[in-house]
């Protein structure tokens, strides 16, 4: 249960892919499917949903698609009360996606050449991929970072991590436009 409603996968008989859907937690409410795995993959050899964020307002589904089998995720937003597609299109993410407390931005996780979660990026929907900002880049290659929203809904957080070290840095959710600052620093051996 999430902000008012209900969210739950489930399958069809003789079918491969997930149906993700969401019930307002009201009785008689009717199921709505927000995606649809089994239409979304017809005609590809290759569908995989990655991950999925329903907006604060929950009018807003983000969710991220990989249909080359590489773990490069695309990231798509669906307007749920219409079921309209919004043009915004994001390429080789790690399918790493939160979004802040404003409904219109977004942030998720790009790959490097070698396909590790490096850089974190601000999208903000309606503008062109190339115009997203880099808001942290991870310059160790033994470290993989990612993005998340606290439970309270009140921060945003980027974690880095490797195999025994890992660091945070924080920024309130509302404030998306805002800097992200350290809130616990690497130390080696040291695992938060």
């Amino acid at each position: 249960e999430l902000n008012g409603y209900a969210y739950y996968t489930r399958y069809q008989e003789e079918q491969e892919y997930p149906i993700i859907c969401r019930k307002a937690l009201q009785e008689d409410a009717p199921e709505e499917i927000m995606l649809d795995g089994n239409k979304m993959a017809e005609g590809l050899a290759f569908f995989h949903i990655g991950s999925w964020q329903v907006s604060p307002n929950n009018k807003l589904l983000a969710y991220t698609i990989d249909t080359v089998s590489r773990r490069q995720y695309h990231v798509h937003v669906k307007n749920l009360e219409t079921g309209e597609l919004l043009v915004d299109d994001i390429s080789n993410t790690s399918g790493d996606i939160t979004w802040a407390n404003d409904n219109r931005t977004l942030f998720y996780t790009r790959k490097d050449e070698v396909l590790r979660p490096f850089q974190i990026i601000r999208h903000v929907l309606g503008l062109e991929e190339n115009t997203d900002e880099v808001v942290y880049e991870e310059q160790d290659s033994t470290f993989d970072t990612f993005v998340f929203k606290t439970k309270s809904n009140k921060y945003l957080v980027i974690g880095t991590e490797s195999t025994l070290s890992s660091e945070y840095r924080i920024l309130e959710a509302n404030d998306p436009m805002g800097e992200f600052r350290i809130f616990q620093p690497r130390r080696d051996n040291i695992e938060y």
